[in-house]
This record gives structure tokens, sequence and C-alpha cells, in this order.
């Protein structure tokens, strides 16, 4: 007991020491200006002794695509902090900038700034203990600090860690939905547009604090006040943009500018059974790393447009899906004249007329079925369906049913609801083949995912998960959501048999978007731009719904752009059908897995140089390495010209021709090519080729093998869509 008492006295004892020294060391910072443990007078320091709150900036949670590459992530920076006062030193060397015009001249080298506004910032205020060099001296690269200090006679530059958001994927990867984050006036990374925005809170974090005493100099010493509260990384997001398929789509886009003269164009990829977006853009675009913005509206949600015949789809699902339907019953295809009674329509034969209604190009089939209504897209068929099937408040029901003309409300897209003008009796006509009215892709894309599907309508979603990665937790999970079920699944089957109808058919609208890799159902349109008060007399929107496979839809694309009106506009179809082929392929949709060629990844890719290779070496390059099928152009031992050129982007599958010289051409089989393709033989053979009509090759006037040189003339007959249609009808269509 006594023993336990003795040591109880000597702990207690130490303990009051310990305090004494406390006490004594405080006493002696506060009234004798010493500092116990360095013995430093602290008389020099006291009076500009301060407490300094830092802010400890959380990281910001990356962006991931569905397979978890990055699409958005901070990159480490340096802020420089120029220290100007001169009683600011290490031991008896300067601390401060003791040569502005030297340290300017040489932060010029690194900096986007002139020199002579570094030496501005570096003078202009003798008083200022330290200065920053605004924007221009932020989020620099270590490589950059480095160089910097490099410098042996630079004096009191400093850096401070900072936070730049790079983009690795550039506009290549949605910049309209992901969007873009900036560094505000305090250096905090700030959402900006789309998704950075739309979840700034999530992706910021919190922030912590570095509360510390310091001394005049900027120093602390041993023992001083110091407490960090460290900051809670933001959350990471994960998508449903698949990083292959968005760069399929851009290339469309990139396609379709060059090939069909379009000045702007916009699309989308939807997982069909859970509404997931596997890809989403639009040209022109920017660049969120260099914020080259020109428009800042998103073409798919916040520009209403008025669609054309894509709409066609849903007056007739109205009328299969209320039992008022029967493909095989006959109407008459000529030219509709309506008259009214009050505001609801009806056909007349003669007088009085409010106006007639014409299909595309003035085209008529005389009697035809309803179901070849579609198949040709007449616009008289539809207006058929609602005069004598439908009636205007049935098909007004359903369309609010399709969720049209009200905003989708999905993961913070920003969206306009779009207009529907359905008073006057040419209105609710002029409706049922996309015309007086407008929408958004976003709500295309939502109503057609019930006749692509089982009736059931699903909301587009591209925010797949987030994430936080310090608790290994996910706080969200995106989800299939039903917002409604317009018809019902025997409706939609119904529609998915005529649409693929519309592609099969070899009359049918949609036959040029056919492929070999994988059956499509589909429905095209051609509209009027509105412009003021009318309609811009030059330009159309050409556009076409589709899904694959036909026998199961799981996959839908919506594919639009503008140009220079043209009835034939279909049938330059190639951008969207290497689309097709493109996202069939990475969905590995419609193949045989056994089938080694159509199961390899497609691959973006620059076009090698192969001219001065022996023919066999190039040809093994382009297919084995690049796996491009070669067309032999020559009958020569050496390559002398090629197409694409070197450099120039190709995919995998795609076409690549090579010229070997030799004695004369030899005419492969054009069957199935392009104007684009047969164009490009004839560019690198010097063969001269006659090109009738439009679409895919159908006919040549000389065989598979034949020999040809610069005076033998080849014809090419190319399948149009309708051998009877009168192109010379100068009419502006509001149809197809």
């Amino acid at each position: 007991m006594k023993r336990s008492n003795r040591m109880l006295r000597i702990i207690y004892t130490i303990a009051l020491i310990a305090v004494l020294l406390c006490v004594i060391n405080v006493f002696l910072v506060a009234i004798g200006k010493i500092h116990i443990r360095s013995n430093t007078s602290l008389n020099s320091y006291v009076q500009s002794v301060s407490l300094v709150s830092e802010t400890i900036y959380a990281k910001r949670g990356n962006i991931y695509d569905a397979n978890g590459q990055i699409v958005a992530q901070d990159e480490k920076t340096y802020d420089i902090i120029c220290y100007l006062d001169s009683s600011r030193k290490r031991g008896n060397k300067p601390a401060y900038i003791d040569d502005p015009l030297y340290t300017s001249q040489v932060l010029s080298n690194y900096l986007n700034m002139e020199q002579a506004d570094i030496y501005y910032y570096l003078t202009y205020n003798p008083k200022l203990y330290q200065t920053e060099l605004g924007l221009g001296g932020r989020n620099l690269s270590e490589e950059t600090v480095d160089a910097i200090l490099s410098y042996p006679n630079i004096h009191g530059i400093g850096f401070k860690e900072s936070n730049k958001r790079i983009y690795p994927q550039g506009d290549a990867f949605a910049p309209y939905l992901i969007g873009f984050a900036q560094s505000d006036e305090n250096g905090k990374l700030v959402g900006k547009m789309g998704l950075e925005n739309y979840l700034n809170e999530e992706l910021s974090g919190t922030d912590g604090k570095h509360i510390y005493q310091q001394d005049k100099n900027g120093y602390i010493l041993t023992g001083m006040y110091e407490d960090i509260t460290p900051a809670d990384n933001g959350f990471e997001i994960y998508t449903t943009i698949d990083s292959s398929i968005q760069q399929a789509l851009e290339t469309a886009f990139d396609d379709v500018e060059s090939q069909n003269n379009a000045s702007k164009a916009w699309g989308a990829v939807v997982e069909i059974d859970t509404g997931k977006i596997k890809a989403w853009g639009q040209t022109p675009s920017f660049n969120p790393n260099t914020l080259d913005i020109e428009d800042y509206m998103n073409m798919g949600s916040q520009v209403p447009y008025e669609p054309g015949s894509v709409m066609k789809a849903f007056i007739y699902a109205t009328a299969m899906d209320i039992g008022n339907y029967n493909g095989d019953t006959t109407f008459n295809s000529e030219a509709f004249c309506y008259y009214a009674k009050g505001s609801r329509p009806y056909r007349v034969y003669g007088s009085p007329s409010y106006g007639c209604i014409s299909n595309a190009a003035g085209k008529s089939w005389g009697t035809i079925p309803l179901d070849y209504g579609l198949i040709y897209s007449s616009n008289v068929a539809t207006a058929t369906l609602l005069t004598d099937y439908v009636g205007v408040d049935t098909f007004s029901e359903y369309l609010d049913k399709f969720g049209f003309f009200k905003t989708v409300d999905s993961d913070g897209i920003a969206e306009a609801p779009g207009y529907k003008n359905y008073t006057w009796p040419s209105e609710k006509l002029a409706l049922t083949y996309g015309q007086g009215s407008s929408v958004t892709m976003l709500q295309l894309l939502q109503a057609y995912t019930s006749i692509f599907g089982n009736g059931e309508m699903l909301k587009p979603y591209y925010i797949d998960k987030i994430v936080d990665t310090d608790n290994k937790e996910v706080v969200y999970q995106g989800q299939r959501t039903v917002v409604g079920t317009p018809i019902k699944e025997s409706t939609a089957k119904q529609m998915q048999a005529l649409l693929e109808r519309v592609v099969s058919d070899k009359v049918g609208t949609a036959k040029y978007y056919a492929v070999d890799e994988v059956n499509i159902m589909a429905k095209t349109g051609t509209s009027e731009i509105v412009e003021g008060s009318g309609y811009n007399s030059n330009d159309s929107i050409t556009s076409v719904m589709l899904a694959f496979p036909a026998d199961k839809p799981q996959y839908m694309i919506y594919f639009a752009y503008v140009s220079p009106y043209n009835y034939y506009n279909h049938t330059y179809s190639t951008p969207i059908k290497d689309l097709i082929k493109r996202v069939a392929i990475l969905t590995e949709v419609g193949y045989n897995p056994s089938d080694a060629q159509i199961s390899d990844p497609i691959v973006k890719q620059e076009m090698p140089d192969v001219i001065g290779m022996d023919l066999n070496e190039a040809k093994e390059v382009l297919s084995n390495e690049y796996k491009l099928d070669v067309i032999e152009v020559g009958n020569g031992d050496k390559v002398y010209k090629q197409l694409p050129e070197k450099g120039d982007i190709v995919y995998s599958h795609g076409k690549a021709f090579v010229f070997s010289g030799g004695n004369g051409i030899i005419i492969p089989d054009f069957t199935g090519w392009t104007r684009k393709e047969v164009m490009e033989f004839w560019n690198i053979s010097n063969v001269p080729i006659t090109l009738n009509g439009y679409g895919v090759a159908a006919s040549q006037s000389l065989p598979k093998g034949s020999l040809a040189d610069e005076n033998t003339e080849v014809i090419v007959n190319f399948e149009q869509i309708e051998s009877n249609i009168d192109v010379s009808v100068p009419v502006k269509d509001t149809g197809e």
C-alpha cells in the first residue's frame, strides 16, 4: 500500500511539473517574448504574429464512362505566390523578390503573361507583403514550377497547390451532357454546365481547414497553435455513356458534315429495355478543355423543332391501340382536301375546302392499304387515320400519354418543352406528319421506347451511379424508370412488324438504311425549319429513328441533320449506315460470335502510308493490322497511290484503295457500293465513270474482272427510291 501511494505521488509530481512548464512557456512567450524550445527571442515577431485560416480544398470527384474510363478529372497544378516584403529573409538570404525586373523576365518565359504585366504586379504597391499574378499565374504544371525554381538567383517565389479540371476525351465525349467546371476567384473548381453543374455539390465534397499561427515572415515556430480539419473528397460519378459508341456517333457527325453538306447534326443511342443513354451529341460542339463554345444550347433537349414524319408512328400506334386499325384496309392516297365542322377536319372531294394535303413531291399511289401508307410515308394516310379512325381528341390524349410537349426531367438535362399547336383543323392534320408543333429529341427517344419495347415508356438517363469512394459506398444508383404505358404490348409488337417493313419492303422509305450486319426497323423524317414567321426556304431537317435487331430490339438510334433541301437526302445514307454497323459491332448485336471478322472490335485509326511498298506487303499491313477491305486498283507489284490518304481517319472493316499501276485497271464488282466509294475508285484509277441515280450501286456496264483504262467508259447505275417519281416537280414537301 505504501509503495502504491509513493508511486501515485511521483506521477502526480511529474504531471504537476509538466503543467508548470507549459504555463511558464506560455508566460515567457506572452510576457517575456522568449520561445523556450528554440531559445529564440520573440520580441521582433510578436507584434506581427497572426492567426491564419486556409481552406483545404476537397478533391473533385472523377467522372467515368460506362466502362470505367475517365471522362473528367482533376489535375494537380500550382498557383504562384510572389513575396514582396524586404524584411522576409531566410537567415542572411532574401526570401522576397529583390530584383523585380529579372524576376519578371524569367517568369514571362513560363507564364502566359507579358513581362510588363508581371513587372507591374511586382512593383505597383510597395506596401504589399505578397501578391499573386491573376489567372496567368494559376494552374501551373509541376514541370513549370521546377523550371522556375531552377533559377538560383530568383528569390521570394512560392507555390501553393491548386487543381485544374481536365477532360481527356475533349469534344469526343458528350460535352453538352458532361459540361465543364472552372476555378472561381478563390481557386475552387465549380461546375458551370451539364453534369458538372447539376451534381456540383456531390462532386465538390467538403473542404477542410488549416488554422495556424505564423510570424511576420510567414514562418510557423514549433509549439505555435495549429489545427487541421481534413477535407472530404467529392463523390465519383459513373455514366451510362460508352466511349466507343460515343466515338461512333461523333464520327457520323463528321461524315454527315463532309458527305451530306450538313451544317448541324444531333443524335443519340439508347438501350431500349433500360433507357440508358449510350451516346449523345451534336455538331457544332465544343472542347471542355479549351471552352471554344459558340452555342450553349443542347440540341437534343433545349431546341424544339418540327420533327417531320418520324411522328407518323404515333398516329398509327394510336389507331392500333384503340382497336380501330386494319392494315389491309385501303384508302385513296391522292391529295387530301379538307373542310371542318367546328375545329374537326374531314375529307372533301369538292368545294368548299380549306386546302389540300399532298404527299412528298405530290406523289400519289392510287388506292393502297393503310400499311403502305406508313411504308410509303404518306401524309394523306396519317390525315385519313386522324379523321376516319382515331379522332382529334383521342390523338391528343395519346400524344400526352407519349410524353410530348412537356419536359422529361432526366438527370438534370436542361430542357425546353416544345409547343403543341392543336387548335385549327390544319394544325391537327399537320401534327400527324410532324409539322406545325415542336418536340425535342429527348421526348422522341422517350416516346419511342414504348414502341420499340413492350409498350412501357422509359425515361432515358445517363447517370449510372454515384460512389463515395472514401467510404466505399454507392450513394445513388440509376435505374430503369417506367413513366407510363401509353400502348399495349401487342400494339408495340404490331408497330415493330410494320416498321421493319418500312426498311425491308422494296418501296420502303427507310430501305437505304438497311445493312448486312443486322436487321433493323426504322421511320424516316424530313421536315421544314421554322424561321421567323415562316419556314426556311433552303434548308430542311433529315432524320431517322431506328432500332435493332428487328426481331427483338435492344438499341435505338436517332440521327438528324440540317442540310440544303433535297428530296433524295435519305439515299445519302452512308454516314448513318456506318453508324449502325459500328454500334452493332460494339454491342455485339445481330452477330454470330463464331464469325471472327465481325466479332473483332471496331477500331478508329489513322490511315498508314503504304506508298512505295510492295503490293503484297501493303495488303498485309492494311488487311491484317488495320482490318481494312483492300481494293486493288491496277495490276502492278508496287503501290503508287492510296485512298484514304496517309493520316486520314479510317475504321476497321472499311474500304482502302491501293493503286499499283501496271497494264490497265481491273474493274471490281460495284454492287452495294455507295456513290462516294465508286467516286474514290474513279479518283484513284482515272477510269471515267458515269454515275446514274442515287443510293447504292445496283448494276454496271462492264462486268467484274474487265480490263479498263482512262479511255474506257464505265456506267454504274444506282438504285433509286422509286423509279416512277417525277423528280421534275419543284415541290418542297413537309413530309418525306
